[in-house]
């Protein structure tokens, strides 16, 4: 408060007039704010009774003034509060009745507070002129009595207004004036703005170290006044910078940080956006895994919201991470849902785009039957569109389609119409991509001539485009070529100039996919050692880069070769790494697969009892997934196992299931086994051995990327 009643002109006051105006406040209080003087003469300008001019020279008259307090004036300006929000210039009316009131009893800190008030009303309309005029007004008025949050509002708003009108520098010291205008112990939430604003000067300017402290500063000042949306806004910042110094470290720190003050907040769409930004720095790092998890939590979130924009957006970033981490089927799945939403949205480009996206996932998949339906369904939708290139596209991998159906003319056809609107474009890429798509369907028909002549020009063309994915897949084709006509030392070249490549963009993926290829050959040539080298190559890349899933799968290749290389310890030590994998994947087709090759392994080592146990997880997983032939043979080799054993109880419990279980898959030869065994368990004296009690080896053939399962082995 400004002190006790004092009047400006006079200086002086009476004992009387003193106790008049104490009486006058409590009639005031008594009586509402009707009984206020300045808002009677508001009132009867609201009411036409006089104009506001006559109404400004009454309140400069001794005899309103001296019945005036600062708390009259602060009531006042309580009630233009309350009166803006349905009529602004009946408010304004007020506050500058009260702005001249106050200027005349020489009340500063009502002074600095009804300007701002009445500049926010003249913002509301538009006028700016006269709302600098009350900005000024209020941050002298705050200089006078050194009150601090009464300049930095002043000071800001001056700011606002010097950019609107583009003086950015003039902005920029107003700003800077405004936080030097007191502690940073005190900013409000106006002064984390305002340092984030300065912080993006600063930035805009290539002055990083600069900008850094501005948000390091609003952080902290949001922090301390609870502000988690402020310091979620400055820790962004400060990312943007650290992703551009190449500092991922660092970032992610940051946005860690970031999300924990986000979960805070009770904004849910904050949260998602933080998600997302996290998930893309990660997918920058190779950390897929990491970011698939922050994306599948987002996109939950987004969808309690009901905000479609940002479920697009973890749609697609989900969709690209997913494809990029080897998790084809889920990136499939999740690009029909992105497809789906965007045709809602009446995105129709965009949704023809996911569909091609999810096509290629399940060609790769080679479900071929899956990926005609969605393509077939894009092919509708982009005739109504007028995209060329995206017509292109789905032609293109509609012949992709129809190749791996064994439909070569359809195949032909769709991408001959693509390799000729690729080169009326004069897309040289497109061009060589098609080329390679026919390339491949004529090998696949046994049409190897024209398929070399095909591979030759796809090549030519990928240097001309100066693409090394599409050169690496061009050698890629010639050697699978040279391996279809028994050529193994050309197609083994080929095959490593692919990969040579492939290292040198970087793409895990297509690394992983001709390494695995490189294995299948040397196994065909009779070179395991070679073939484990290339697999164990390919694991390192997978342990990086790779999808649980893609690392279980290796594992379990390497197994089998160890395995029938007669290293059972190695063989076991993968068979271990593909469980904790498949554990990892959540997969429970892998898990099983994994763990009946380790209880083979361990049973064919002598591990009795370890084989026993690992047996028994095996058969919960398999007879989980409805797999009748396996766990037939799983009850078989555990039955076989427990009689060397002479547990014959058990043994018997075990033969029967493997029989009732193989009859129901229609495995007669493991129930013929199942029961030799038993006859020769139940046969009176029995103390002789059965002439083959060999174990039945459930496991995956060394190099295949095939996952459906596969025929099962007899192992000595």
């Amino acid at each position: 408060m400004d002190g006790d009643w004092v009047d400006a002109e006079r200086g002086t006051n009476s004992r009387r007039g003193l106790g008049f105006e104490q009486v006058g406040r409590w009639l005031r209080r008594r009586q509402g704010i009707e009984r206020n003087p300045v808002y009677r003469l508001a009132a009867d300008v609201w009411e036409g009774r006089i104009p506001v001019e006559r109404a400004y020279q009454e309140v400069e008259k001794h005899s309103i003034l001296n019945r005036l307090a600062d708390g009259d004036l602060w009531e006042l300006d309580r009630e233009a509060a309350r009166a803006a929000v349905d009529d602004p210039e009946r408010a304004l009316v007020l506050a500058r009745l009260a702005i001249l009131a106050a200027r005349y009893k020489g009340f500063d800190r009502v002074l600095v507070d009804c300007n701002l008030r009445a500049a926010e009303l003249l913002a509301e309309m538009g006028e700016t002129r006269e709302q600098e005029l009350h900005l000024r007004e209020a941050l002298h008025a705050a200089e006078r009595i050194a009150n601090v949050p009464g300049q930095r509002r002043a000071l800001a708003r001056l700011a606002r207004l010097a950019f609107e009108r583009g003086e950015t520098e003039r902005a920029r010291e107003l700003l800077a004036r405004q936080l030097d205008a007191g502690r940073e112990d005190v900013d409000t939430l106006e002064d984390v703005e305002t340092a984030l604003l300065l912080g993006d000067l600063a930035r805009g300017e290539g002055d990083e170290a600069a900008a850094r402290e501005f948000y390091h500063r609003a952080g902290r000042s949001a922090r301390r006044v609870g502000h988690f949306a402020g310091v979620v806004d400055a820790l962004l910042r400060q990312v943007v910078i650290l992703r551009e110094q190449g500092d991922r470290d660092q970032a992610m720190l940051l946005l860690q940080q970031a999300q924990d003050a986000a979960e805070r907040t009770i904004d849910t769409r904050l949260q998602v956006e933080i998600a997302v930004q996290a998930a893309a720095l990660m997918a920058e790092a190779g950390q897929f895994d990491g970011a698939r998890s922050q994306l599948l939590g987002a996109l939950e979130r987004a969808r309690e919201i009901g905000d479609l924009t940002m479920e697009s957006r973890c749609l697609t970033g989900l969709s690209r991470v997913e494809q990029h981490g080897g998790y084809l089927a889920e990136a499939a799945d999740h690009f029909r849902e992105l497809a789906e939403l965007e045709q809602r949205l009446g995105n129709r480009s965009a949704a023809v785009r996911a569909l091609l996206e999810a096509a290629e996932a399940l060609i790769k998949l080679r479900d071929a039957e899956g990926a005609r339906g969605l393509l077939e369904s894009a092919a509708q939708v982009s005739e109504t569109l007028d995209d060329p290139l995206l017509r292109q596209r789905v032609l293109g991998l509609l012949g992709l389609a129809y190749g791996a159906l064994e439909r070569r003319n359809e195949a032909l056809e769709c991408l001959m119409q693509a390799l000729d609107d690729a080169r009326r474009s004069g897309d040289r890429q497109a061009e060589c991509r098609w080329l390679l798509g026919i390339g491949e369907v004529l090998l696949q028909f046994g049409e190897t001539a024209d398929a070399l002549a095909v591979a030759a020009r796809a090549l030519d063309l990928a240097r001309e485009a100066g693409s090394s994915r599409l050169e690496a897949e061009g050698y890629a084709l010639v050697g699978s070529i040279n391996l279809s006509r028994g050529m193994l030392r050309d197609a083994e070249e080929n095959l490593q100039r692919a990969l040579t490549i492939a290292r040198a963009y970087g793409d895990p993926g297509e690394q992983l996919h001709y390494l695995q290829i490189l294995a299948q050959l040397s196994v065909q040539a009779g070179q395991t050692p070679a073939a484990i080298k290339h697999l164990r190559q390919a694991l390192e890349v997978a342990t990086v880069d790779g999808s649980p899933e893609m690392r279980a799968r290796l594992h379990g290749q390497l197994a089998r070769l160890y395995q029938s290389s007669n290293h059972l310890a190695e063989a076991e030590e993968h068979y271990r790494g593909a469980v904790i994998a498949a554990e990892e994947a959540g997969s429970q087709r892998f898990l099983a697969r994994a763990l009946r090759g380790l209880a083979t392994v361990q049973d064919a080592a002598g591990k009795a009892d370890a084989a026993i146990e690992t047996y028994v997880q095996a058969l919960k997983v398999t007879e989980e997934l409805g797999d009748r032939a396996s766990a037939a043979i799983l009850h078989y080799n555990l039955g076989a196992l427990l009689y060397d054993r002479q547990e014959d109880d058990q043994a018997r419990r075990h033969l029967d299931k493997a029989i009732e279980q193989a009859m129901m898959a229609g495995d007669f030869a493991t129930s013929d086994a199942a029961r030799e065994l038993l006859r020769w368990l139940n046969a009176p004296g029995n103390g002789g051995q059965p002439d083959a009690a060999d174990d039945l080896l459930l496991g995956e053939i060394a190099v295949s990327d095939d996952s459906e399962p596969l025929p099962d082995l007899f192992r000595e």
